[in-house]
């Protein structure tokens, strides 16, 4: 860090010089123009060349042949999220029909990216999203509500195991993990490219507390995800009392859920503070539900006992969104 001392220029004007050594390295000379923004701060955000909404980063996967299938779509997936706006796929000879089809199937997994060209021993993607089309917190909404959605449905599956809406609830976790990946890719371009920020309208800050929510908002879809999946195993369950008072304790879990996300996006500590404490009381009342679901014959014991314990996660994990509001808000209010 260096420390620049202000002059003043004709009475009116501040003159601060720049290093030299960073005006060489970014090709500044006499003459040039660069980019002033200031932050929410009120920092100076200096950047040389056009001012963009759009940052092109390049990336390229070389196939060795000792690659398989699950290898090749984390590489795709970790280069998306990383911020790799042009992506090439290379191989030193064909590129295998398998391997070709999984990048095929990385394109209808995340948002935005296209092959734009395809030869035998090279295939190149393009992400064509601009990130000042896409907002972090219309992002974390959808997000929520769809997950929201998936848990009221699976819990359908306690009184009607053979739902058709148990399978809807699977396919829509796809539509999440997908939102989940563009969140997190367009977080890390706002970290590397500050000027993003701004021109998106909103914090590093705020951008960060929602790349973290999104997470959390995707392991608790993860959730519904494997209780739809476990109430397909049963034709029906055996005492309706217990399913009640089990699909109450759901319902409970999902408001928990809700209201914690809507106390992040809205910044009510009141409301953080009220989800923390139900999901606190929400875990005592679950232990004398899994007192009784263990009295029960093994196989119909085993399914309730994990949706019992899915609902705990599902609260604790809203408990957590809850405490992201409080420790970062709390100070502006």
């Amino acid at each position: 860090m260096e420390t620049r001392k202000v002059q003043l220029s004709g009475g009116s004007t501040y003159i601060v010089s720049i290093p030299k050594r960073w005006a060489r390295k970014v090709g500044i000379s006499s003459g040039s123009s660069l980019n002033i923004m200031e932050d929410r701060n009120g920092n100076l955000i200096l950047s040389p060349g056009p001012l963009t909404s759009r940052e092109s980063v390049d990336g390229e996967i070389k196939l060795t042949g000792k690659e398989g299938p699950d290898a090749i779509m984390r590489r795709l997936v970790g280069a998306y999220v990383s911020g790799v706006t042009s992506l090439v796929v290379t191989s030193n000879g064909s590129i295998p029909p398998e391997l070709a089809r999984v990048v095929r199937e990385f394109t209808r997994l995340v948002m935005g990216v296209e092959i734009v060209e395809e030869r035998k021993d090279l295939i190149r993607l393009q992400d064509l999203i601009d990130p000042a089309d896409f907002s972090l917190r219309t992002g974390l909404k959808r997000m929520a509500y769809i997950t929201e959605k998936m848990v009221e449905d699976s819990l359908i599956g306690l009184k009607d195991p053979g739902n058709m809406m148990l399978d809807d609830v699977v396919l829509r976790d796809m539509e999440v993990d997908r939102i989940n990946w563009l969140i997190h890719k367009e977080y890390n371009m706002l970290s590397m490219y500050p000027r993003m920020s701004e021109k998106a309208n909103i914090s590093t800050e705020d951008a960060l507390n929602y790349m973290i929510s999104s997470r959390l908002v995707e392991r608790v879809a993860d959730h519904a995800v494997s209780m739809a999946r476990y109430m397909q195993m049963r034709e029906s369950f055996e005492d309706p009392s217990l399913i009640n008072a089990i699909h109450r304790e759901g319902m409970k879990a999902k408001k928990i859920f809700t209201d914690s996300v809507v106390s992040l996006l809205s910044r009510e500590m009141d409301l953080a503070d009220r989800v923390i404490d139900d999901a606190r009381e929400q875990s005592s009342s679950l232990q004398p539900l899994m007192k009784k679901v263990f009295k029960l014959p093994s196989d119909e014991a085993v399914i309730l006992a994990y949706v019992l314990n899915s609902l705990e996660r599902i609260g604790a994990y809203g408990a957590d969104i809850g405490k992201i509001t409080l420790n970062t808000y709390v100070r502006r209010t």
